[in-house]
């Protein structure tokens, strides 16, 4: 199973990002978008294990004592690659954001899990393998947008698979903050 925890986002939320992705879209020469369902923040990837762990897993998700708390998604943003660059929504740095994801990280650590040693970078990726015209095409995108606000109450369990050729995310276990 290839498994990471996320935050979800509403389907409001979802709304307005692929308002953004059709910006990107229509101005790539070609890309890979995600699709509207897998639309997510990760907070932690624990990548490929066996069915085993799951409840270890759902057991240190449970133990988090966070409140729900505001999340404020305001930039897009790319990560650069040779030849193709990854597109995202960034989300506004908060305090209580950065504890759950530290949380998390370092509960995964002491239970033994294998976590990206890449330092948290809170965004929603909206599209891979983006193949821009030109440089002022990538500059048109990195405009400010209009924040867009969620509350984030739930922290999700995700499990990355496919069915019938379509990469899907299925939620194996939620638990919502503040309880």
């Amino acid at each position: 199973m290839r498994l990471f925890v996320a935050i979800d986002v509403s389907t409001e939320v979802r709304t307005v990002l692929l308002e953004h992705q059709r910006r990107i879209s229509s101005v790539a020469s070609s890309g890979n978008f995600s699709h509207r369902d897998n639309l997510h923040l990760t907070l932690a990837f624990l990548g490929e294990l066996p069915p085993s762990d799951l409840p270890r897993i759902t057991g240190i998700v449970d133990s988090l004592d966070i409140p729900p708390f505001p999340l404020v998604i305001d930039t897009l943003g790319r990560f650069a690659r040779s030849g193709s660059d990854i597109w995202w929504a960034g989300v506004y740095r908060n305090p209580v954001l950065l504890t759950l994801q530290s949380l998390l990280d370092s509960r995964f650590q002491e239970a033994g899990f294998t976590l990206d040693n890449r330092p948290f970078a809170a965004h929603i990726t909206l599209a891979r393998q983006v193949r821009m015209p030109d440089a002022h095409a990538v500059r048109e995108l990195l405009d400010p947008i209009k924040p867009i606000r969620m509350t984030v109450g739930r922290i999700s369990v995700m499990e990355s698979t496919r069915i019938e050729g379509k990469l899907t995310y299925i939620e194996l276990h939620g638990h919502d903050l503040g309880r």
